[in-house]
């Protein structure tokens, strides 16, 4: 029984760095390049044999599948070639024959026909020069053909993690491989993702060929559901992974949701070792159920995936496959995140699932507890124990919420849609060779907040996305000092675009005192400028001495202070777009030193300065002994005092003035 609920709020941003890293594994990465391949043959002395009961040699069995296979590779496909152990057959005996190139199957056929079985086999070091093959971008595999493990004492399962961290999955075919060497092979292509084929007649061989290389040239063989009905009742989840009658003895991993129940097609983190002896690991690994070659004996069989965990233990058989079923008493959820709407999937979407109410002891309104599974995109298959979830869908900051039970042995489909608009922005008016970033955001109204406008988004990328609630923002594009900004409206579904115009020009500012000669340099200079010919009101402060100010065209005040007191000047200028405004601001300022004598001598006692303007304001106070300062030229009265007395004067400053001015005390 399926139970739906209403949505229970809208808006907000998901913000865990956990859930961050869970997408990151999750989201799929679709190459735009050519799926490329590099079919890495063995020709040691050993592919001269034959499979028991089998006429043919490995290696002519190898050519035979080869040549049936590459008649139905994808015609985008690359296809390249290395082979070992045919040459000198040591175990520096490599050769990479063909860079991966789209495929010419005759080409190819005629360099696969002039390997002839010699010597040792170094399948370890083939396979990571092989992998030189294939640079990024795109799809990248190996295909690995051979009859034995690594017979130059070098151990697969390490370049098994280098290409994982390459992101080179690699397939294995293997003809007619003992139980031990299959056992050591198989972390090839569990840890990379690949699929591992031990195959004893010309008709498995060849199918495991062709069907290795089609993983290689497409997609991965995922689970796609049947869509469900129109009402929305959930669809059934096909299952392809029934063990085979016969074939190569060894445990066929499969997982039912209940007992009795059909084999699903999900990837699953497994584990297999002897029955007692938990350190004694067989084979571990994320697979779709995957073909473990073991012994005969009793094995236990692990299955996991986040939360959900079981086991089973299994007697392998020596002669046949062995089914290990492992029951997890669990169901699967099909969720679908889509437009409100039109209907249509929201590719960017992020799905997550919590447990509902596990923060508070099952009641019904309590918090959702932190995400078990976490998905990006439209459409997401999640595999849970049976019982009650909270799922979410989020773009943007948009956000709609269903609670749902989940029974165990259920394949059960949900669509949540979300009442969303998307603004998309760009800007037009970039000056040529600027660094200045654009950055755009969208604010809203809202009278709690500074200035009555709250920042809802922000973006720096060339086109800003924006996914939001309908209403009505401002989107704003920013460089420099350079503002631009427009009002919309959009209701649901609505795809609103803008280009907002950050053409902007220079204002070169710089500050030369009046009779520079005699004043201090290296005095702080400083500057602040002001639009004043309407909204909105831009302010730019910078310390720089001679900066480059990027701004909108317009009318501003820029107002320079030169030295740390009073000395100002102040100018209007008018910034037009694509010129360069220079302004030279040249204040009115002068030198003030100050001394204290005695009998022809400074007095070096405790003194205290004062200096007031011609109202009466205060400039400056200290109690330095000589103090100098630049001043504003003006008329100032001046004030010393000791312990026990007090000397006043009046003094007037010119424009570039370097003055000392000396008080006595006789």
């Amino acid at each position: 029984m399926w139970t739906i609920d209403l949505p229970r709020s809208r808006g907000g941003l998901l913000a865990h760095a956990a859930l961050l890293a869970m997408l990151a594994a999750a989201a799929p990465v679709h190459a735009q390049e050519p799926a490329s391949v590099v079919v890495v043959l063995d020709g040691s002395g050993s592919m001269a044999g034959n499979i028991e009961g089998v006429r043919t040699s490995k290696v002519l069995l190898a050519q035979d599948a080869l040549r049936r296979a590459l008649a139905k590779v994808a015609p985008q496909t690359r296809v390249g070639l290395a082979a070992f152990g045919h040459r000198r057959g040591d175990c520096g005996d490599v050769e990479l024959i063909r860079q991966p190139e789209p495929l010419d199957a005759q080409r190819l056929m005629d360099a696969v026909t002039k390997v002839n079985p010699r010597g040792r086999g170094p399948l370890t070091l083939a396979l990571r020069e092989a992998a030189r093959l294939l640079p990024p971008p795109g799809k990248r595999t190996l295909l690995l053909i051979h009859d034995d493990a690594d017979n130059c004492q070098q151990n697969v399962c390490v370049v098994a993690e280098e290409l994982r961290r390459a992101g080179i999955v690699a397939h294995v075919v293997g003809l007619g491989l003992k139980p031990d060497d299959a056992t050591r092979m198989a972390c090839l292509p569990q840890v990379t993702g690949g699929r591992l084929f031990n195959v004893r007649t010309p008709e498995q061989a060849g199918a495991a060929v062709e069907e290795a290389l089609r993983l290689a040239g497409g997609d991965p063989a995922r689970l796609e559901p049947p869509p469900g009905p129109s009402s929305g009742q959930p669809g059934r989840l096909a299952s392809t992974a029934a063990v085979p009658a016969s074939g190569a003895p060894g445990l066929y991993l499969r997982a039912l949701l209940v007992p009795k129940g059909d084999p699903i097609s999900l990837p699953l983190r497994w584990t297999v070792y002897p029955e007692g002896q938990p350190d004694k690991l067989l084979f571990t690994g994320r697979a779709t159920n995957p073909q473990v070659p073991v012994p005969p004996g009793r094995y236990v069989v692990e299955a996991r995936e986040g939360r959900l965990a079981a086991s089973e233990v299994v007697e392998a058989s020596d002669t046949k496959p062995t089914a290990a079923f492992v029951v997890l008493n669990a169901g699967t959820l099909q969720i679908r995140a889509q437009a409100q709407r039109s209907g249509a999937l929201l590719g960017d979407a992020i799905i997550t699932v919590s447990e509902a109410g596990s923060a508070g002891g099952g009641k019904k309104d309590a918090p959702a507890g932190p995400p078990l599974a976490a998905f990006k995109g439209g459409d997401a298959l999640a595999l849970l124990p049976a019982g009650h979830y909270l799922v979410r869908v989020e773009q943007g900051t948009v956000r709609a919420e269903r609670s749902v039970v989940v029974p165990a042995g259920s394949q059960g489909r949900m669509e949540v849609p979300l009442n969303a608009a998307r603004i998309l922005l760009t800007a037009s008016g970039r000056e040529a060779g600027s660094t200045d970033p654009i950055v755009f955001s969208v604010a809203e109204d809202d009278p709690d907040a500074p200035k009555g406008r709250r920042e809802v988004a922000r973006s720096a990328a060339p086109q800003a996305d924006f996914v939001l609630p309908p209403g009505t923002y401002y989107v704003i594009a920013r460089q420099g000092g350079v503002e631009a900004r427009e009002s919309l409206a959009v209701g649901p579904g609505d795809v609103a675009r803008r280009t907002l115009s950050v053409a902007g020009g220079r204002l070169a500012l710089a500050t030369k005192p009046a009779g520079a000669a005699g004043l201090a340099p290296g005095e702080p200079v400083s500057y602040r400028v002001e639009r004043v010919d309407g909204a909105p009101a831009e302010v730019v402060t910078t310390s720089r001495p001679t900066p480059v100010l990027l701004l909108s065209p317009g009318r501003y005040r820029v107002e320079g202070r030169y030295g740390g007191m009073n000395a100002r000047t102040v100018r209007e200028v008018e910034v037009k777009a694509a010129q360069v405004q220079q302004l030279t601001l040249e204040p009115q300022a002068a030198t003030l030193k100050l001394r204290l004598t005695g009998n022809a001598a400074p007095l070096l006692s405790e003194v205290f300065w004062t200096i007031r303007d011609e109202t009466g304001a205060t400039v400056w106070t200290t109690g330095q002994p000589e103090p100098s300062a630049v001043l504003q030229a003006g008329r100032y009265a001046l004030r010393a005092e000791t312990r026990d007395r007090r000397f006043d004067r009046a003094i007037e400053l010119r424009p570039g003035e370097a003055r000392t001015v000396e008080l006595t005390t006789d």
